[in-house]
């Protein structure tokens, strides 16, 4: 599936809980996710500015919005509960990377900016996946993170 990048238009009325542009892309960006996601335990919840309940995992997510022309990344989080988070991600060793992860969000940034611009392809599945039409959202990020992480030097 393509990449859904947003624009300023798709933010015109998102009811959040601010009106920052955060706040907004969540709003949107969680109806966007509710769509997708057929067989999904429960509703797809933001963060906003709250951190994870207690036994919840917060999971970044990059959704792009267009800026004039280019793409910008902005993350946002979803709270995820463990049965959301194994359904979303069902392999353990991904799983077991999401905290990891989420403390390298500038790295990960960097990764998805490289591939978008065509200066880091990934060899091996990591690239087999792109070439079909993956892609690098944080479900491929976590998923693919040991060939990417040794892969990517810029």
């Amino acid at each position: 599936m393509a990449e859904r990048i947003f624009t300023p238009d798709d933010l015109t009325g998102a009811d959040s809980d601010c009106g920052c542009l955060t706040c907004r892309l969540s709003t949107v960006f969680a109806g966007h996710l509710s769509a997708l996601r057929t067989g999904y335990p429960g509703t797809v919840t933001m963060l906003g500015h709250r951190t994870a309940t207690p036994g919840m995992t917060a999971v970044p997510h990059f959704p792009s919005i267009l800026l004039g022309e280019v793409p910008a990344d902005v993350v946002v989080w979803e709270e995820m509960r463990p049965e959301q988070l194994t359904a979303w991600l069902p392999q353990a060793d991904a799983r077991d990377r999401v905290p990891q992860l989420t403390a390298r969000i500038p790295r990960l940034a960097a990764i998805r900016q490289a591939i978008r611009a065509g200066t880091f392809a990934p060899s091996g599945p990591a690239g087999a996946a792109l070439a079909d039409g993956r892609y690098p959202s944080f479900l491929y990020l976590a998923q693919y993170w040991p060939t990417l992480t040794k892969e990517y030097n810029p």
